[in-house]
């Protein structure tokens, strides 16, 4: 990061009827960005409408994490579906969230495809549907993808059409080798001085060392950190206390 800023953005909404995946109310007054489930791989209106109210009231920024039409899998499972379906998917979960925007008097910030959806938007042609729904329905928001950026089919086309991306690093989860992310079915507890540690060499080196000793490139303008840790809030209190010791301002990156 070139900016002493330092956006923290957090998965929310990922419930559905009476279950909940993690607390969203003790989170949201810890972060700067929400990406709020559409109702596909988590969430339904009722969520949607209070996770938005919440975030208003936190001064939080929200964004659309659209998924695969996948409750049961939470979205990560690849799913064959055609251009047109995918183009409409994403203008069907985007529009809805911006409708409990529109009530609380929010706008959409960006817009951060979920899950499964990175194996996805790989294609060309799938990448073309989707930024064609994100520019229709919702111009002039922004996408977060993860970073570095600069090899993917989806950000490069994005920034070709002159969209907004933010790059994000993800300092809860671990990185292979080759800068791929390892992602867990099942969460476990992070060190907070491992989050630490890595909050400070981001921001002031645009690094980030994997448990393998690895230094791999990471300029990013935002830190993803998943709500459904088991020792979130901890993490989310690590995370804030480096950027302060390394003066860093906390901000959504794009608002």
């Amino acid at each position: 990061m070139t900016a002493r800023i330092l956006d923290i953005n957090c998965d929310m909404g990922e419930g559905f009827g009476n279950w909940r995946m993690s607390d969203d109310a003790a989170v949201l007054p810890l972060i700067t960005t929400a990406n709020l489930a559409c109702g596909f791989h988590a969430g339904d209106p009722l969520i949607m409408m209070e996770t938005v109210r919440a975030a208003r009231e936190a001064g939080v920024a929200v964004g659309a994490h659209p998924g695969l039409p996948d409750l049961a899998g939470f979205g990560r499972r690849v799913m064959a579906l055609s251009a047109e379906e995918l183009h409409a998917g994403f203008a069907y979960q985007i529009g809805a969230l911006q409708a409990f925007l529109t009530i609380h008097g929010m706008r959409l910030n960006h817009v951060k495809p979920h899950g499964a959806l990175f194996h996805v938007l790989r294609d060309p042609v799938m990448t073309e549907a989707a930024l064609d729904a994100i520019t229709a329905v919702a111009p002039g928001a922004a996408i977060y993808w993860v970073g570095p950026l600069g090899r993917e089919v989806f950000t490069t086309r994005a920034l070709a059409r002159g969209m907004r991306v933010c790059a994000e690093a993800y300092p809860d989860l671990d990185y292979a080798d080759d800068g791929s992310l390892l992602v867990e079915r099942r969460k476990r507890p992070v060190e907070p001085a491992l989050i630490a540690s890595r909050i400070t060499e981001i921001l002031t080196h645009g690094t980030l060392t994997n448990r393998n000793g690895v230094t791999l490139p990471m300029q990013v303008e935002s830190v993803c950190i998943h709500s459904d840790g088991p020792n979130v809030q901890e993490v989310l209190a690590a995370a804030r206390g480096a950027a302060a010791a390394c003066g860093a301002r906390l901000a959504c990156a794009t608002a």
